[in-house]
Order: structure tokens, then sequence, then C-alpha cells
């Protein structure tokens, strides 16, 4: 594969999607999944759970809202239910419909249970509680303007952008001046205002006097009296901003048995026993009953109508119309509900008949929001009475209310698991987590089988103690007991997606809305997963549905907002992120949803502004220090980006369960490599990538793909390769067994990153000057990259690129063209699609001899063409199968003539033509199965092709004083076939986060027409190990033949390490033995020292600008490099590295002289710094010596070279200019006997990007 035709690799965090980015909602407890992210994601992946006890929409109905004249001032997101809108210049108020705007003049009031959501023009974000008046009086049209608000009377809690318009909020004692802040906002029946500043500045001021109020701080002011400032202690964003419980989990969250825990469990189980045409009416009616809570919608339906076929007797018929009630409410027929369970009282026993009064209570208010009904009055020694007063509680007031009410019922019914577990996840949800382990922990011990008790404890160990494996366990366990429970489902579809198992996650998210079809939750959360995969339309399908079951769902909303970034409509994506993050302002996924719309608009202290309160609201979650990393690498803020990846890992580890290793943490791991290496540090970035390694896992083969790896040759580079290093093939077949996993990897934006995948088309035009001894020579490039969700997820990236140089000596001359493309598909989480080819013809420099007694030109024409493509599939989310076939046709013509007269009076000429030709193809297939720690991967691969060889010329001997000559035609033409397979088997075990051994074995095969076949059998062994944090220990022992196709599927490294590259001859053969040892001592400091012993067979290499190479049968390489890897800060990266190389040819060519152009002794030392201007600045000494320059041992001179390259981007990233400067002080020195190596030489570069 040619240098410059390999497909752009984004090493952005979220380019590459191993972040994958979601946002997702777990039904029962509220809160950061990580306490995660997506991604991946990744996005890696944001999975966030939040409450069905908490935060929704109740049961509104959306109706048309009223068209209102422009300018708009806002728009209504979210409604509890009974609030009221008075329109201006309108004396009668009407209901507060969702997405209904409003302008200036208008006044919106809520009743005793009320609340409003809205969010305002500026993107002011306001929570309006109970009992409220709030006016609009104005909204800024601008970031110099201000909103102004009044508050007669309630609460409101407030987010304003920092640096846009301001905020005053206006009440009778005082007004309150906000400049980009969160706060909250009380105002008493005696007109008292109470300030309380969460995050940002607040001046309160009135006639009286004033204070500033600052973050953790609050203010009170009274009419006539000056504001005074106090100090808040814990104080709790949360608690400020006025949530409540929905009251349809009420249906949810009760069954209508009389039975409990075991008891109920056992009478499911003695109905099943009992054959169905044997069953009697008490069976299917008691099956209804438990059905409800354990085996879904659908088993309590059918139970009850074989019930009702057979027979009812009057109490058994009113036990039926509650059964019908629960069902009615579970579909939101709220009138339906209430009728049936008003039918159902009067002929219940005690406990059911209060299910019934409060079911009936329930259903009314939701279907008659503005009319206010009594509660019913219950038995003080019922525990159903005391858990649905405890959902009204926090319906009608909040949940610090609801969660004194449980408190008290925890105590009179200390044996209820139901309590238990809802005081559990009231306490989640207020972030008062020693009361929810205490309350979880006293149901485990009444009653630990319990479907709800393993749900509420598996939320804690999965989303707290980082227990995901356990806790997926665990909830299968009670899905099976509970088939139709929709929320185990639903958080085994969050789990399986955080444990990066997107099948399962989608199976277990399905299964989650067939049993709960009416519930908005599991369809987000599914539309969130499928978004992660971009398959938007399937998504948006899920998401129009939660909507329209709740249309102020918050995380609906940032759905909605995710598929219209996704998409490309940003403005509205933003605007339903908002939205989303109004109706629900402490989701801390919704916030960083928020951070990243607004990156992607280019507002990036917006965005900063959104991470900072998803920091403060959960100071856990590390994928808000990924999504800092990502954005300080776009910014080239190279310390903000160590820190913040630094940071990431810690948060991930802190986790502890499965993510208390380093190992483990393959989303974090890579952030560290990307961020160390943006500031040259290579070696310390490989250790992170290294470190974390999936083999199912795209990123870890992009991470391996792009690591620096020595090159042990001395050759002479060509004066365009300055600008970068050509891909070897390790990279090559690391980057393309990559994108079989992420084939939507191959195109990435050209300027400002997305963090999220949405369709672009970038193009990149470059254009290069050379200048060396005194010659310009020139380069232009272009790439075109693009993505597009239709008709199925499609990224592409097409490179062409042209160079021409002519200088004064040929070994300077150049003449390139190259193309390449790449295509990958992902339609569905199973399937991915690669398809990818280049095509590269050069002129390579060549030298030449002009001298009186001796005259040699040549000129090479190379023609090199491959193409691949490939399908891989998913059966399992760690058992993938990938087949690929893989094509190569190269063409290499030669000419070269020669005259030499140095045996005078004797002449010489020579002028021959010769072409070769060969064409391959490459058949693979390779399968990667995990079982727990342990994972298998093997395959085989198949190579056919043919060679053709032509050669014809003339020699002429004459005798320049006789004159006389003779001459000879020489012409031959040869052709051959070769076969080649590779069977190969490798396993990968990780059984600690502390230990790691892989093992394997390759049997290769090569036939080639006129030699005998050749049959090698290859070992694999590595093992590593980290005696202590930060270190960690490596050795490898391979053996790799060398066959006529590079292309491969099989594994490339071994515990990370990959043998020293040399080229060899077909059939060569290398032992290699490595050995390495990476450090971090400090967070500043990296070193790593690396051994490896190699044994070398069919050496061939090649000898500078010539048509010629060193054939060595057998040889011997050691090679001992020690680096050191400095972080000073201030954006600066220091880099060193030296060794010492022992070398020995040990076949008949010259045994015991050390192998030509290997470099003894070497070192390489330089210093990066990155600047948030967007300048980059690298500068490099490399010492090169101890070498011979053939097999006679013709020492070469040592040299010292200094290299240096600085780059600037504009702030738009429109424009990149660099400059190169190789060998900056023109110091003389060969690369083998004649050959000079390469002067000092300029390269300036221009991209511009469209």
């Amino acid at each position: 594969m040619c240098g410059k035709t390999r497909p752009r690799f984004a090493c952005c965090a979220f380019q590459l999607r191993y972040p994958r980015v979601s946002f997702a909602l777990n039904s029962w407890a509220y809160s950061n999944i990580f306490g995660e992210f997506p991604m991946r994601s990744r996005l890696l992946r944001l999975l966030t759970a939040t409450s069905t006890l908490a935060l929704g929409l109740t049961g509104a109905h959306a109706q048309s809202p009223v068209p209102r004249p422009t300018p708009i001032a806002g728009s209504i997101v979210a409604a509890k239910g009974g609030e009221e809108l008075r329109f201006v210049r309108e004396d009668g108020w009407r209901n507060a419909e969702i997405r209904q705007d409003v302008i200036a003049g208008d006044v919106l009031r809520t009743n005793a249970i009320g609340n409003l959501a809205i969010l305002f023009a500026d993107r002011t974000q306001i929570r309006v509680g109970r009992n409220s008046i709030l006016t609009v009086n104005a909204v800024a049209n601008g970031a110099d303007g201000t909103t102004e608000l009044g508050l007669q009377s309630g609460a409101i809690w407030a987010r304003a952008a920092r640096g846009g318009s301001g905020v005053d909020v206006k009440t009778p004692a005082a007004v309150a001046a906000i400049r980009g802040t969160d706060w909250s906002l009380s105002v008493d029946g005696a007109g008292k205002t109470a300030l309380v500043v969460l995050e940002g500045v607040v001046e309160l001021r009135n006639a009286q006097g004033s204070v500033t109020v600052r973050q953790g701080e609050g203010a009170v002011a009274a009419i006539g009296q000056a504001p005074t400032k106090y100090v808040l202690v814990n104080s709790n964003d949360r608690e400020q901003m006025l949530f409540y419980m929905t009251l349809r989990d009420a249906f949810s969250a009760q069954t209508t048995s009389n039975l409990t825990g075991p008891a109920l469990r056992a009478e499911r189980a003695r109905i099943a026993a009992v054959p169905p045409q044997a069953r009697r009416a008490e069976d299917w009616l008691s099956l209804a009953e438990i059905a409800l809570s354990l085996d879904g919608r659908a088993v309590a339906e059918q139970a009850l109508a074989e019930a009702r076929s057979r027979g009812l007797t009057g109490a058994q018929r009113a036990r039926a119309e509650l059964v019908e009630g629960m069902l009615a409410g579970l579909q939101r027929r709220w009138q339906d509900a209430a009728g049936h369970f008003a039918r159902a009282e009067r002929g219940l026993d005690a406990k059911r008949r209060t299910l019934a009064a409060y079911g009936r209570y329930i259903a009314l208010s939701l279907a008659n929001p503005k009319t206010a009904y009594a509660e019913p009055r219950a038995a003080g020694n019922d525990p159903v009475a005391a858990l649905a007063h405890a959902y009204v509680v926090a319906f009608k007031q909040d949940l610090t209310a609801a969660a004194e009410v449980v408190r008290a019922a925890e105590k009179r019914f200390p044996n209820d698991t139901r309590i238990a577990v809802t005081a559990a996840r009231i306490a989640f949800a207020l972030n008062r987590r020693e009361e929810m382990r205490a309350s979880i922990a006293r149901a485990k011990a009444i009653d630990p089988d319990d479907p709800d008790v393993i749900l509420a404890d598996s939320g804690i160990r999965g989303e707290i103690d980082g227990e995901y494996a356990a806790a997926v366990g665990a909830l299968r366990k009670a899905a099976a007991a509970a088939p139709g429970h929709s929320d185990l489902w639903n958080t085994i579809g969050l789990f399986e997606s955080t444990r990066d198992a997107p099948l399962a996650a989608e199976e277990a998210l399905r299964r989650a809305v067939a049993a709960d079809p009416d519930n908005p939750v599991p369809y987000a959360n599914l539309a969130i997963l499928l978004l992660d995969q971009s398959r938007v339309e399937e998504a948006k399908a899920l998401i129009d549905k939660a909507l329209s079951l709740d249309p102020a769902f918050s995380t609906g909303y940032i759905a909605l907002g995710r598929y219209l970034l996704q998409t490309g409509q940003t403005a509205r994506g933003i605007e339903a992120i908002l939205a989303g993050s109004t109706a629900n302002p402490a989701y801390s996924q919704g916030l960083l949803a928020t951070a990243i719309a607004y990156y992607q608009n280019g507002d990036d202290e917006l965005a900063l502004q959104a991470l900072d309160n998803a920091d403060r609201l959960d100071p856990n979650d590390p994928i808000v220090s990924i999504a800092r990393t990502a954005i300080a690498l776009d910014r080239y803020r190279a310390d903000e980006a160590i820190l913040s990846a630094r940071e990431a890992v810690r948060r991930f580890r802190q986790r502890g369960g499965d993510f208390a290793g380093l190992a483990v943490n393959r989303q974090a791991g890579s952030y560290p490599a990307q961020a160390y290496r943006f500031i040259d540090l290579n070696e310390w970035a490989r250790f992170y990538g290294d470190r974390v390694f999936d083999p199912f896992t795209a990123s870890s083969y992009f991470d391996q793909a792009v690591a620096r790896r020595p090159r042990l040759l001395t050759t002479r580079p060509n004066v365009s390769s300055i600008l970068g290093e050509d891909v070897d093939l390790t990279a090559f077949n690391l980057s393309v067994q990559g994108l079989f996993f992420d084939p939507l990897a191959v195109s990435g934006r050209v300027g400002r990153q997305d963090l999220l995948r949405r369709p672009f088309l970038d193009t990149e035009v470059g254009g290069s000057l050379f200048v060396h001894d005194g010659r310009v020579g020139w380069g232009a490039d272009a790439t075109v990259q693009g993505f597009s969700n239709e008709p199925a997820p499609t990224s592409f990236s097409l490179s062409a690129g042209r160079t021409r140089i002519d200088a004064r000596e040929t070994p300077d001359k150049e003449a390139a063209d190259t193309a390449s493309f790449f295509v990958g598909m992902a339609p569905s989480a199973a399937d991915r699609f690669l398809v990818f080819g280049s095509a590269a013809k050069a002129e390579p420099p060549l030298l030449s001899v002009n001298r009186p007694t001796r005259f040699y030109a040549a000129d090479q024409d190379l023609t090199s063409m491959q193409a691949g493509a490939g399908w891989s599939h998913s059966f399992a989310d760690r058992n993938v199968l990938t087949a690929a076939v893989y094509a190569n046709r190269g063409l290499d013509r030669r000419f070269f003539e020669s005259v030499n007269t140095e045996l005078f009076p004797l002449v010489i000429g020579q002028r021959q033509w010769t072409s070769g030709r060969t064409e391959g193809m490459v058949a693979a297939v390779n399968h990667a199965v995990g079982f727990g720690d342990l994972t298998l991967r093997y395959g085989y691969e198949g190579q056919f092709g043919r060679s053709f060889a032509s050669a014809f010329g003339r020699g002429v001997a004459a005798n320049a004083l006789s004159m006389e000559s003779a001459s000879a035609d020489t012409g031959d033409r040869t052709e051959a076939d070769f076969r080649a397979d590779r069977l190969y088997a490798d396993l990968f075990w990780r059984p600690s986060d502390r230990f790691e051994a892989q093992a394997g074995v390759q049997r290769s095969f090569l036939d080639l027409e006129g030699r005998p076949s050749d049959t090698l059998v290859s070992p694999r062994l590595g093992v590593a190990v980290s005696p202590l944090e930060g270190h960690w220990l490596r050795a490898a022992y391979r053996q790799d033949g060398n066959l006529p196709l590079a292309f491969t599927l099989s594994p490339i490294t071994t515990v990370g390490l990959v043998p020293n590259a040399l080229p060899l001859a077909l059939g060569g053969r290398t032992d290699t033995l490595a050995l390495r040892w990476d450090a971090e001592w400090t967070p500043h400091v990296f070193t790593a020292v690396e051994y490896q012993r190699q044994d070398m067979r069919n050496l061939d290499l090649p000898l500078s600008n010539t048509f010629d190479s060193l054939a060595i049968g057998k040889a011997r390489v050691e090679r001992l490099a020690a680096t050191a890897n400095l972080w000073l800060g201030y954006g600066i990266g220091v880099f060193g590295t030296v060794g010492m190389t022992s070398t020995e040819v040990r076949s008949d060519e010259a045994p015991g002289i050390d192998v030509p152009f290997v470099a003894g002794r070497f070192a390489r030392a330089g210093i990066a710094f990155v600047h948030p201007s967007r300048l980059k600045l690298t500068l490099a000494e490399t010492f090169v010596g101890d070498r011979t320059g053939n097999l006679s041992g013709v020492k070469l001179d040592d040299y010292w070279t200094t290299d240096a390259s600085v780059s600037w981007e504009t702030p738009d990233r429109r424009l990149l200019l660099g400059l190169t400067v190789a060998n900056l002080f023109d110091r003389d020195f060969e690369t083998a006997p004649g050959i000079p190596g390469l002067g000092r030489t300029f390269a300036a570069t221009m991209k511009a990007r469209f």
C-alpha cells in the first residue's frame, strides 16, 4: 500500500466512533449510568439511568397549540397537568399545552400539583413549580439584550447561557439579575424572595440594597428590607430542580394479588403445573393478577379472558374489574380505568379495595388534571395504601417529600419489599446513596429472589459499583422468572450496551418494548442504541412513538435532538436537546448531548458550560472527561486533553467492579493515547493503546496501526517522504482489520470534528513545494470524504496525489501518482462491509554515473494496483466471522544503459530492458469468538497468482585501438505460478488486569513453480504482567514466514509486540524474541525499554537508488532501545530514544560481518510544542553510527541530522500551512558507499478545506 493512499483515520475520540456517544434512559432510576457514556461509545456509551418514578409528563394529552404572532418568546416543553396560560391582551385562562408558544406579556400559572418546563428563544431554560405565577415581560433578541420575567409567587429553577443575554426576574421583594448561571428562586405568600445559586453569579437587589450571590450561596429579601446572603451547606442541585414522579408508574408498580414475594411465585408455579384445560376460573383469575407483575400484559389479558369465559362469582368479577382497571391504566386509557376501578371497589376485600380506590383517584386525576380530587382515606396498617400515598405525594409535591413518606412507611412495614424498593429508587433519584443501599439491603434480606429487588440491587451493582457482568447475570435470572417485566429487559439492554454488546442490548430492549408497548422509556433507549449505529430512520420511528406516548418525555426530546444532529439538522437538533434538558435539567447525559450539539455548531463556550453542569451534577461520569478530551484535542489544548484523558481513566477505574483494571477500560484507554500522541509522546501513547487492546474493538486496531515502529535500515529517503512516513504493511493490515469492525471509520471530518457522526461531504485540496539543492519540485493532492445515513450508513474516502521533483542529482528526482478509495457500510449491528483499492505509478529516483571513464543511467517505472472487499458478520457480540478477498497487480519496467572505459582500450557498453509483472489474489476467512476471559481467533487464507518476467538487450565490447567490436543480443521470458496458504489459531487470555497471555500457531505453505514447496509451522507465545501500577512487562516469542502477498486477517501482534521489520525474500523467515518494559512513573514521566533478538533467513537488503540488493542467507539482529517521554506542561512534550544494535551475518556470504545498513548505535531526541492558536512545532535530532555499507565490512561515517516542522491552521480550520525542514544544517553523510544521504530539504505545504 502506497504511503499516501491510506484512509483518513480520525484520531479523535468520537470520530473513530470508539466512543460511540449514547444517551439512554433506565426506567427506574434517575442517575448517570457511570456515576457512565457513547460510547461505543461508544461514544462510549453514554447510557444514563433515569426514573420511571421521576421526571416525566404524566398523563397530559397533547393538544394542538395555538399559533402565536412573532416574535416568539419561548415554548412549553413539559407540563404536569392542570397548568394554565393567559395570552397577552386576553382575560381568560386556557390550558397550558405542550409545545404551545408564548410571547411577551403572557402569564403562566400552576396549581397545587402543577409543574411547567419552558425553553425560551434565547435558550434560557425555566422550570416552574406548583402554585406559581410567572409573567413573561420580554425576551432578549440578542446577546446584548435582557430577558425580563416576573415571579409573583411560587418557585422557579432556571439555567441561562454564559456570555449570552442576561435574565432579570422581578419579584415583590427584589430583582434578581442573572448573567449566565444555574439558579432557583422562590416567593412565599408574604412576598419574601429566596435565591439559591447553583452555578455562576447573581445580583439580588431592591431599593434597600443589593448582594452578589455566587455558586454555593443563597440570599433572601423581604419586602422593604435589604437582601442578605448566606452560605449553602451541602447544596443539592437535584432538589432545586422541581422534580416529581409520574403517576402512570403506580399502575406498573402494583400487583392486584393479595400474595407477595415467594407466595406469589409459588402460586404461579402451582397454576403452571395444572394443564390449561383443567384450570378453574379462580386459577385463571389468579394467573391474570400475578401476570401483571411477572408475565406481562399479554399473558394477563389472555388469562383474564379465560377466567371470564368460565363464569365468575360476584367477588371474582370485582377482582377481574380491578385487573381491567390496571390494564387500562397501563394503556393510558384513564377514563376507562377509572370506571373499572369504581365498579371493582364495592366487591373487593379490604386490601384490594384500597388499591382500587387509589387507582380510581389516580386515573381521574390524570383524565381531568384541572379537577382536584380528594385522596382516598385508607387504613394506616395497609402497606399498599402507604405506597400509593407516597406516589401521590411525589406527584403533588416533590421527591423530597415522598422520601419522608416512604421513610415513615419503612418503619411501619419493615418486612415489605415493595416499600423498601421504592425507598431505594427515590433515594437514588435524590442521589442519597447511603439511604439507597440501606433500603436495598433490607429488601434483599426479606426476599432476595423478588424480581424488583434484583432489579434495584442490580442497578446499584452496575451503575454504582461497576459490576455489570454480575448485574446482567442476576437480571437475566430475574427475567427468566418474570419474562413480562419490561423494566428488567430495559435495564438488561442498557447494561449490555455498556458492555459493548449491541446485539444483546437490542434484543433485550425489543423485549422491553413488547412487554410494555405503552411505556416510552424502552422506545427511547432502543432509538439511542440504533442512533449509535447510524440507523437513523429506524430510530426516528421509535422516537416518534415515545413522544406520542409522552409528549414531554425528556429523553425522547434528547433522542430526537440526536436524530436531528445525525441527519444534519443542527439548529433543530439543538432546540430539541435543550427542550429535553429543560424538562429534566439534572439528566447528566442530556447535558452532555447539549455540549456536543453546541460544539458541533461552533458554540465552544456554551459547550463547555454544559460540560461543567454535567460534571457538577455527576462528578464521577468519565464520559464528560472523554468529551473534554475530544474538544481539547480539536482546540489544540494539549494539556487540557491529557488532564481530561487521565481524569476519564481515573473515573472509569474509580467505579470499581468490571472497570477497576486499566486493561478493560477500552474506551478510556484510547484517549490518553491520542492526547500523548498529539505532542509526539508516541511511546506513551503506544502503552495505553496496547494496554487496553480488545480483539473485538476497532479502536484497538487503529491505536496499534498508528504506533510508530523502529526502522532498522538506514536507507536514503525520498525528498517527498519528509512530509510523513509511509504506511508499512503492519499498519495497513491492522487498519483493515479494524475497519471490518467499524467500516464507517474510513472517513472523518477534514476540518472541525464531529462528536456525533452526521452526514457530511468534505474536500481537502493541498499543494506542496520542495526545495532541494537549489531546485524546486511540487506536489498536489486532493481528498474527498463523506458519510451518509441513506440508504444505509455509508462512509467513503477518495484521494489522489501527484509529485514531481526535478533535481540536479538523479537520486533526488521523483515522479509519482497515487489514488485510493475506501467505502464502508454498516446496515445493521450484525453486518459490516468494506471495499477498498489503490493505484500508484512511480518513477523512483535512481543513481546515475557520468564520469569520463564510466557512464551509467537507469529508469524505472513502477505501477501497482490493489483492491479488496470483505464482509464481517456478528453472530453474537463476541462471535464475529470475517471474510475478504484481496487482489494485487504490480508491474515493474526497467531500463539501463552503461559504458565503461576503465579497462582501456577495451570499451564495454550495455543496454537492457526488463519487465516484471506479478498478479495475485488472497481469499481469507477469520472467526473470532470470546469465551469469558478467552478469545479464540482462527482462520484460513489461500493465495494464488502468477509472475511474468522478460528481458532483452544488447551488449557491445570494442577495442578503441583496433576498432574491433563484438555485440550480442540477449532475450529471455519466464513465467511462474505460485500458490500459498496460511492456517492459524490464536488464543488470547486476560483473566485479570494484571496479567494476559497469548498463544498461537500458524501453518504456512508456499509452492512456487520451479522451486521445492515449503511448509512452515510457526508458534507464537506471549505473556504480559503488571507487577506494579503503571508498569507493564511483556515477553513474546514468535516465528513469521514471508508469503507472496502480505494481506492477512490473522493476528498481527502478540501481547501488543510486533517484530522489527527487515526485508525478506520470498520464503524468508524470522524468529523473534521480544521483551518490553513500559513504566509510567508519574503523570509527567514515562519510560520504555525494548529488546528484540531476531534470527532471519533469506534477507534481501535493497541498495538505495539502485536495482541491486544484498542477499544474506542467515543473520542475527539484536536491538536494545530505551525511550523517555516527558510531558512538561504548557503544551510541551519531550521525547528521546537511545539504543544499540548488534548484528551478525551467519551464512556463507560474509560470516561474522555486521549486517549492512543497520546502525550499531542510534539516538533520537526532540521536543514538540502545541499552542491553542493552532500552532504545532516539532524539532528533533537524530544520530546514526557504527554502520557497514556492504558485505566486505566497509564502515560508513557516523552522522547527526536535525529536522524541524511547523504547522498552523486558521481558526476556522479552512486553511492549513506547514513547513518542514530535513537535515537543517545540511550535514554530509552516506547511506551506502558512494550514495549520499539527503541534504537540506525544505517542504512547504498548504491545504484548503471545503
